[in-house]
């Protein structure tokens, strides 16, 4: 037996579903998977706002997980206002900073790029919050790797060449 809070994610679910319909056929190409994206020297999987990657200012996200909350919290103001100034923010959102960044531009409807670990499959739809700021044109996911269906602990050197890749990109 389902519990009450599956059966209210069900009903929201159902009640939605009309809204998001609207928004797939209103922006069928920011929620679809694109593949074989090069840029920069590398290839992605992409879903989301392609238009992004070609915005002339992409900054990218680096904040140390060494830093205290005091530094995140400026380093949060900092790139908060690179991106109301109309910076793209490039991040793989790594490290506790990183995430804080990220997330405060996610709230505020900034565009961001991120750069994930697992690939797409050709009937991946982005979920959740993500749905609405693809549907939107805020946000671009890039996978670099292929999909995967186990659950895997990301590497140092996955976070070092995502790390590359955000560097790349905003070049």
């Amino acid at each position: 037996m389902k519990t009450y809070d599956e059966l209210q994610a069900w009903k929201h679910y159902l009640a939605d579903n009309p809204r998001r319909l609207l928004l797939k056929r209103a922006h069928p190409e920011f929620l679809r998977p694109h593949f074989n994206v090069a840029w920069q020297g590398y290839t992605f999987a992409a879903l989301g706002n392609l238009e992004l990657l070609v915005r002339p200012c992409r900054l990218q996200v680096r904040v140390s997980r060494r830093s205290t909350q005091t530094q995140v919290q400026e380093e949060v103001a900092r790139y908060m206002a690179a991106a109301r100034k109309g910076a793209i923010l490039v991040s793989p959102s790594i490290s506790p900073g990183e995430k804080a960044v990220m997330r405060a531009a996610f709230d505020a409807h900034l565009p961001l790029i991120v750069l994930v670990e697992n690939g797409f499959t050709p009937l991946t739809k982005p979920r959740g919050e993500q749905f609405d700021a693809c549907a939107a044109g805020r946000l671009l996911l890039l996978a670099p790797w292929e999909h995967h269906n186990d659950h895997r602990a990301i590497t140092v050197q996955q976070c070092q060449q995502l790390n590359l890749m955000a560097t790349a990109l905003c070049r």
